[in-house]
């Protein structure tokens, strides 16, 4: 599927949503971003949650998924993520947004009010996701967030990063690092939970960082 296509089967699940139980908070006016792409082969899918940002004039400006064509924080971040796991972003990334649409306001603040309001928005999503990502067969996913990775998992209940990440207990933190399997996710993915920039506030995922990225780069599909 390429990024003309995508375009056009998103304005559709957009228009869907526009009818839909959430359809006040979703701004139709916006197109999504377009997906980032590496120029090799891609051996890293990096999943987004959505493309809101605070400032309204700010997300016309938007153009590709995590401003991964600019410099910043995350693509900073993703860098050095991609670097422990000998992949080059430029290169072996395809990084996309679970939920494509630009919302009203800041989805967390959704949340707050409706803690399924992200499942209700990616159920209309999660097919076309599928869609997209096909052509990269077998490729590992990882997600940005619990709230992304809490729409993945076929569990009812929440799901944290860190049980995944060795953690044994308040300031005990092992080595029992995993994943999840194609069969637990509605991708059919492996999938490896990750958190996004504000959990490195944590110092647990500081300290966990480069054993998750080391049990991680096993992993991965040469």
């Amino acid at each position: 599927m390429n990024d003309n296509e995508l375009s056009i089967e998103a304005r559709k699940v957009i228009d869907k949503l526009a009818s839909s139980e959430i359809s006040s908070y979703i701004d139709t006016s916006l197109t999504p971003p377009d997906p980032f792409r590496g120029r090799g082969k891609i051996r890293l899918i990096i999943l987004g949650q959505d493309p809101t940002v605070q400032d309204p004039e700010y997300r016309e400006k938007i153009k590709v998924t995590l401003l991964l064509n600019q410099p910043g924080g995350l693509r900073t971040y993703l860098e050095k993520v991609c670097k422990a796991l000998d992949i080059d972003l430029d290169e072996n990334i395809y990084a996309t947004n679970l939920l494509k649409n630009f919302f009203t306001v800041p989805p967390d603040t959704m949340r707050k009010k409706d803690p399924q309001f992200f499942r209700k928005a990616a159920d209309h999503w999660i097919p076309l996701l599928r869609e997209e990502i096909e052509e990269f067969k077998n490729v590992p996913i990882l997600p940005l967030g619990e709230p992304v990775l809490n729409c993945l998992t076929k569990t009812p209940d929440r799901v944290l990063i860190r049980n995944y990440w060795g953690y044994e207990g308040p300031a005990q933190y092992g080595r029992n690092f995993s994943y999840i399997k194609p069969t637990e996710n509605v991708l059919s993915r492996v999938v490896f939970p990750f958190p996004h920039i504000p959990g490195l506030s944590h110092k647990f995922y500081r300290q966990q960082m480069n054993g998750y990225l080391a049990f991680m780069k096993e992993h991965i599909n040469p």
